[in-house]
């Protein structure tokens, strides 16, 4: 699969850990930042498609946003928990859901 991001925008609000702890699954680690945990809110247009195939009008370009915090693991690797990602178009949410099992809403 081939992806780019277009017109990213990213907010981010300053929270106490704690609070943020709180609604990560167990084996996470809320990343902190000046001694605050950040969940950033991140707009963009995602363009999808494959190696060699020519993009698909309206299906291939769609509206998503994201809610997300960093985090490490066990292991201390860095990495980032998506508490949502939104996508304008269904088949995009229907195929992440399926095959990626990732937490996305239409």
């Amino acid at each position: 699969m081939i992806q780019h991001w277009n017109a990213l925008t990213f907010l981010h609000w300053r929270l106490p850990a704690a609070a943020v702890q709180r609604l990560l699954p167990a084996g996470l680690t809320v990343e902190e930042r000046d001694g605050s945990a950040w969940v950033g809110l991140i707009p963009f247009v995602m363009e999808v498609g494959l190696p060699r195939v020519e993009p698909i009008p309206y299906v291939s370009r769609f509206c998503e946003t994201n809610v997300r915090t960093y985090v490490r693991d066990a292991a201390g690797r860095a990495g980032i928990w998506f508490f949502s990602l939104d996508a304008s178009r269904l088949g995009a949410v229907a195929v992440a859901r399926s095959t990626y099992r990732l937490p996305y809403f239409w």
